[in-house]
């Protein structure tokens, strides 16, 4: 590509560039910034009028993103960027219009607060276009009455191929893990069943989670057997760390509910990346990843027991689970994917490089 770099300027509610956005707009263009023209650039948390327009002048941007932006100062940003005759495009990757009690009593409460719903709406119908993470994401923003226009990402969380297959040496006896965030307490809560099976049926087997997810209580009955290590919170420093665990199995259970149909296979591709063959929940978020080899879905217990104990018990099943999939990361989650398709959506706003 030809031409002067153009700078893109990401604002969301965040003091740091959270997952969402390094996922979605600092990796795919981290490698190649330029050989393909771009560089990302961050103002996060910036509420304040007079603190817009100096960011405007400092970063210069020639388009401005508003991922995940549910602060009612999302309309000046996009006005500045009006004033600028630069386009707008809102990005989002949940539907945070519609946030379940599921995922925790503060979590719905602060999403559901009718001030910041309306306050996402506004910032959403201010923009040029509506960028989501999922063609299930892009119906559900149809159906709450989204005026402009929705683009929907076919892949969302991609990989630099060279991290692919360099791991570190892997525990030195089996291991099975879940990661995730405490809102996710039911989705692990589903399959506690299925653990603790395995955990009886395999004696040296351990079981981790990760996150700010807790150990579930049931589960302490198998003292140092079980283990919590806690969030790591620069994305940047928690993919290494993911991949440094070593687990055996990596456990992506989901509850069947609107809000969780509409997500992306993140899970599978942060496991699989570090090595770990899946076992994820039977529902259309995990269909294309897992197809062809490339995990196990389970929909009741006893599959999930199934699945978990086959990939242990089997070093051939579980190591072709994972070579396979590693190799669908090659080919069709990676870094160079995701930038085309996110310069595709720049130029449906008329950035073109």
């Amino acid at each position: 590509m030809t031409g002067a770099t153009k700078r893109i300027l990401v604002v969301s509610d965040g003091n740091l560039p959270g997952a969402t956005q390094k996922i979605s707009f600092g990796q795919p263009f981290s490698d190649a910034v330029r050989s393909r023209g771009v560089s990302v650039q961050y103002a996060l948390h910036v509420k304040s009028k007079t603190e817009i327009a100096p960011t405007f002048e400092r970063e210069r941007p020639d388009l401005l993103v508003l991922s995940r932006c549910t602060a009612q100062s999302g309309v000046n940003w996009v006005r500045k960027a009006r004033s600028k005759k630069i386009p707008v495009i809102y990005h989002i990757d949940d539907d945070l219009l519609e946030v379940p009690r599921s995922l925790g009593e503060e979590k719905y409460l602060a999403y559901s607060a009718p001030e910041r719903k309306q306050a996402l709406r506004d910032n959403i119908n201010a923009c040029d276009l509506l960028y989501v993470s999922t063609p299930a994401l892009a119906e559900r923003f149809k159906e709450h009455g989204v005026e402009v226009p929705i683009v929907a990402g076919d892949i969302y969380c991609s990989v630099a191929i060279k991290d692919i297959g360099a791991l570190l040496p892997p525990a030195t006896g089996p291991v099975i893990g879940y990661m995730g965030t405490g809102g996710h307490g039911d989705d692990l809560n589903m399959i506690l069943p299925a653990i603790k099976s395995a955990l009886t049926a395999i004696p040296d087997l351990q079981f981790e989670v990760f996150g700010t997810i807790p150990m579930p209580e049931e589960l302490e009955a198998f003292g140092n057997r079980v283990r919590h290590l806690p969030p790591v919170a620069d994305y940047n420093d928690f993919i290494p760390f993911l991949r440094s665990l070593g687990w055996w199995v990596g456990l992506a259970p989901l509850e069947d509910n609107q809000f969780n149909r509409c997500k992306a296979d993140t899970k599978w591709v942060e496991y699989t990346m570090s090595g770990m063959a899946v076992v994820a929940s039977d529902l259309p978020v995990y269909h294309r990843a897992c197809a062809d080899g490339c995990g196990l879905l389970a929909s009741s217990v006893a599959s999930w027991e199934e699945s978990i104990m086959r990939l242990l018990l089997d070093p051939q099943a579980r190591s072709a689970t994972m070579q396979a999939a590693q190799d669908k990361l090659r080919l069709q989650y990676n870094h160079a994917a995701l930038q085309q398709q996110v310069l595709a959506v720049f130029a449906k706003v008329g950035l073109k490089l």
